[in-house]
C-alpha cells in the first residue's frame, strides 16, 4: 500500500469508524479480543502497553481501564490520532493514554524495551507494507518476556468470502492465493493477508518466540450487512447473537475454538502471540 493509498482511506474513515463497531457480529469480535487479551498478554496493573496502530483510541482505552496499563498509542494516521485524541480527553484518560505519530515499520520515536506488552487490533498488519520491519520494530520496543497480541486479516477468510460473498473470477482468485493480495472495494487499498505459518514465520524470523496463533472469529462469520456502516440493515448473525444467551453460548464456543490450532485458520482474522525471549 502506498503512502497516498493509506492517507486516502483513513482521512474519511477516521471520521465514522467508532460506529462500525455497533453491529453485534463486532460486539461478539471485540468480547473475545478482550478475553482473549485478558488471558494471554500477562501484564500486571501499571505496566506500560503499546497499542500498534491504535487509530482512534478505543483500544488503547480499553486497555487503561480494563487492565490498569499506561497505554501508548502509535498510528500512521495523524487524521486517526485527531480523533483519539478527542476521545481521549473525553474519557478523562490524557494521563493514562499517550499518542504517538510514527510508521511501525521505522519507528525511531519508540524507544527500545520500553513496554511490557503490545496490541494490534484488526488488521493492522495487513495494512504494512514490510510486515518485517514492523515485527523487528516490535521486538526492539519490548522488554524481554514481553507478549505481544498482533491481528491480521486471514487468507482463509479472504478466499471463502471472494468465492461465496464476491462471486470472484478464477483470475482474481489464483492471483489472491499467489500474492496474499485482497482488493475488497474500490474504496478499500490493497491489503495483506496471512495465514498460521506465514505468521508464525514472521515471528521466529524476527527473533519472537511463537505461543499460538488464533482466530478471531473462527466460527460465527459476519453477514454482508456488517460491513455496510451506518447501518440500513441488520444481518442475520447480528440479529441472532443480540440474544444475550445466544452471545454468551457463542462467546464460549469461540473462546473453546482459540485454544485449538486447528481452527486458527478459519479466523475472520488472526492473531499471532509471540512474546521476546528472556
Amino acid at each position: 500500500m502506498t503512502d497516498e493509498q493509506f492517507k486516502d482511506f483513513f482521512e474519511p474513515y477516521a471520521g465514522n469508524v467508532e460506529g462500525f463497531y455497533e453491529a453485534a457480529y463486532w460486539k461478539l469480535s471485540d468480547a473475545l479480543i478482550q478475553e482473549l487479551f485478558r488471558r494471554h498478554l500477562s501484564v500486571e496493573p501499571g505496566a506500560h502497553i503499546l497499542d500498534a496502530g491504535g487509530g482512534t483510541g478505543r483500544w488503547g482505552l480499553w486497555c487503561a481501564d480494563a487492565l490498569g496499563a499506561e497505554v501508548t498509542v502509535a498510528d500512521k494516521s495523524s487524521r486517526m490520532l485527531a480523533e483519539a485524541k478527542e476521545n481521549i480527553a473525553r474519557a478523562g484518560a490524557v494521563d493514562k493514554v499517550h499518542l504517538v505519530e510514527c510508521d511501525l515499520e521505522d519507528a525511531p520515536q519508540l524507544r527500545e524495551e520500553q513496554f511490557d506488552g503490545v496490541i494490534s487490533t484488526y488488521g493492522v498488519l495487513s495494512f504494512l507494507s514490510d510486515p518485517a520491519a514492523a515485527f523487528s520494530t516490535l521486538y526492539r520496543v519490548m522488554r524481554p518476556g514481553a507478549h505481544a497480541l498482533l491481528m491480521s486479516h486471514s487468507l482463509s477468510n479472504a478466499v471463502h468470502s471472494k468465492i461465496n460473498r464476491d462471486g470472484a473470477g478464477t483470475d482474481e482468485l489464483r492471483t489472491l492465493m499467489r500474492d496474499r493480495i485482497v482488493k475488497w472495494a474500490p474504496h478499500v487499498p490493497p491489503l495483506r493477508v496471512y495465514d498460521s505459518a506465514e505468521l508464525r514465520t514472521l515471528g521466529s524470523e524476527a527473533g519472537f518466540e511463537v505461543q499460538g496463533v488464533y482466530g478471531v472469529t473462527s466460527l460465527a462469520m459476519p453477514g454482508a450487512d456488517d460491513f455496510g456502516y451506518p447501518y440500513t440493515n441488520i444481518s442475520d448473525i447480528s440479529r441472532t447473537l443480540g440474544n444475550e444467551d445466544y452471545f454468551r453460548t457463542v462467546l464460549e464456543l469461540e473462546l473453546q475454538a482459540s485454544e485449538r490450532p486447528e481452527w486458527a485458520d478459519r479466523g475472520v482474522n488472526l492473531m499471532v502471540h509471540v512474546r521476546r525471549p528472556l
